[in-house]
């Protein structure tokens, strides 16, 4: 009897486990196109792919689900299929081909995917893919804002205030921006998009409360973002101006216009973006110091941003287009001082444009120190067009607070396109424009590894004798597997700097 007890409890145990197997949460968003080029099924339901983009600059397919256990995931690509890359290669993905449209592979746990049909970057598959949800509020609460799914939201600007809870349940699609301002223990959950194609800005809107952003935070702290979709957001994506305590976890961000940044850290303190997916058409993650309140430009006297501190990026996935870079700071840093900044346990899957990967621009007054690089897998170099690997550099720009000063006779000059938005310093105004710049000192590149693809070339340079790019450590950096030791094997280019050294 107390065998046959064992017995049932343990056929109960094993039905249980295969339940949580095979645990699959669809999401399909109303209103959006449905992908011509990729279809994909989950466990054999299909699951609904769309689109993002559509001009001349291509467009890319994706879908999101959520699921726990183990899950088989099939692809049937509408082209032919002679070459497979499923990314971040650390994953390791192993696919079996099925026909020469479709494949199929097993993932054990939720990961960012990123499929590359032969080498057709315009033309990618992205499964945005998270573990099933749980709800850790109460949905009754008079302090959320609950979007349910299905449903079509314009809500123009959407300000949310103290202790609120905006809560975009799986299908709900919200358009427009929200707004977080002079507030405290703001939270933004769920599976739902945010999405920004109808966003319109009168071309000075960064004064303004037009949304050209789709979440824009400033002065307040404790803010939690979650789970959530940002879709063709018209410039900036994520914006926050002097916020502390900020959490960004398992977001994605799909864009393709020009200028639209990831995620802009403007004179934040204490911030952590973690597991999430950016494809954007210029920078992916920013850090600056710049406000855009009319008083603090030129040619008002300089009021310093507050400084920075204390950011932390890791566990991303990252896809720069034709614009911008993946981790840059700068161009504009007008405060005291920016440190302690960690990047860490990411995967650069493409960086397409004239950018780079690894970016610190000072423009203008700061000091840049202690900043490190870490654990990062950069691949298809070679897809890249004119661009650098690593950018460090003093120097004046069209984003530089100085510039105008003689800003007409600026206009006559053409900034230099192979170093971006670079002008040259006017002649007799060495001094003056000498006096606005700041410092660049002990930057760490650790453990990197470009996986494949032709090198970029670097690029370090200090302003002049007095404002010097100092301390840059290179340890243990790959490219194809074999170590970088000196200089020439990195292609490097170094002007007014110290203390450089490569292990």
């Amino acid at each position: 009897m107390i065998k046959k007890t064992f017995k049932k409890f343990f056929i109960i145990i094993f039905f249980l486990s295969q339940l949580s197997i095979s645990q699959v949460v669809k999401h399909q968003t109303p209103g959006l196109p449905e992908s011509l080029d990729f279809k994909v099924w989950v466990n054999d339901e299909k699951v609904f792919t769309t689109k993002a983009g559509g001009d001349y600059r291509g467009s890319y397919s994706f879908a999101n689900f959520d699921f726990n256990g183990s899950v088989k995931i099939k692809v049937q690509a509408k082209h032919a299929i002679k070459w497979l890359e499923i990314m971040p290669s650390i994953l390791k993905v192993k696919s079996k081909t099925i026909d020469d449209y479709t494949f199929e592979f097993t993932l054990n746990k939720p990961k960012k995917i990123t499929i590359l049909l032969n080498n057709d970057k315009r033309n990618a598959l992205h499964l945005l893919i998270n573990s099933i949800e749980k709800k850790t509020f109460d949905p009754e609460d008079s302090n959320v804002l609950y979007y349910k799914g299905g449903e079509i939201y314009d809500v123009g600007v959407l300000d949310l205030k103290d202790n609120q809870i905006l809560y975009l349940e799986s299908g709900a699609r919200l358009k427009g921006m929200v707004r977080i301002r002079n507030a405290k223990n703001v939270k933004i959950f769920g599976r739902g998009i945010i999405d920004g194609t109808d966003n319109k800005s009168n071309g000075n809107g960064r004064f303004k409360d037009e949304p050209w952003r789709l979440i824009y935070m400033e002065n307040s702290k404790n803010i939690e973002i979650k789970g959530i979709t940002l879709y063709n957001s018209l410039k900036w994506t994520v914006h926050p101006y002097n916020v502390s305590n900020l959490q960004i976890d398992n977001i994605n961000i799909v864009n393709w216009d020009y200028g639209s940044d990831g995620i802009d850290l403007s004179s934040c303190r204490d911030v952590k973006i973690s597991n999430s997916f950016l494809r954007t058409n210029d920078d992916c993650i920013v850090v600056k110091a710049i406000s855009f309140d009319e008083k603090m430009h030129y040619p008002n006297p300089r009021i310093q941003n507050p400084n920075i501190k204390n950011i932390l990026v890791e566990g991303c996935t990252f896809w720069n287009m034709e614009y911008g870079n993946v981790f840059d700071i700068g161009f504009e840093l007008r405060c005291e001082k920016i440190s302690d900044l960690t990047f860490k346990n990411c995967d650069v899957l493409i960086q397409e444009g004239r950018g780079s990967v690894f970016t610190i621009h000072n423009s203008d007054n700061a000091i840049v120190e202690n900043v490190l690089f870490e654990d990062i897998r950069v691949e298809n170099a070679d897809l890249a067009s004119n661009s650098k690997l690593i950018d460090i550099a003093i120097l004046f720009s069209i984003w530089s607070y100085d510039k105008f000063e003689d800003y007409e006779m600026i206009k006559k000059y053409r900034y230099n396109d192979s170093w971006d938005n670079l002008i040259p310093v006017l002649p007799g105004k060495e001094a003056f424009h000498s006096s606005h710049r700041g410092h660049v000192k002990n930057i760490t590149l650790k453990n990197i590894q470009v996986l494949d693809g032709k090198l970029p070339y670097s690029v370090f340079n200090g302003f002049d004798k007095d404002h010097i790019v100092d301390g840059i450590h290179i340890d243990n950096m790959t490219v194809g597997g074999k170590r970088i030791k000196n200089k020439e094997d990195l292609k490097l280019y170094t002007k007014f700097t110290e203390n450089i050294t490569i292990k």
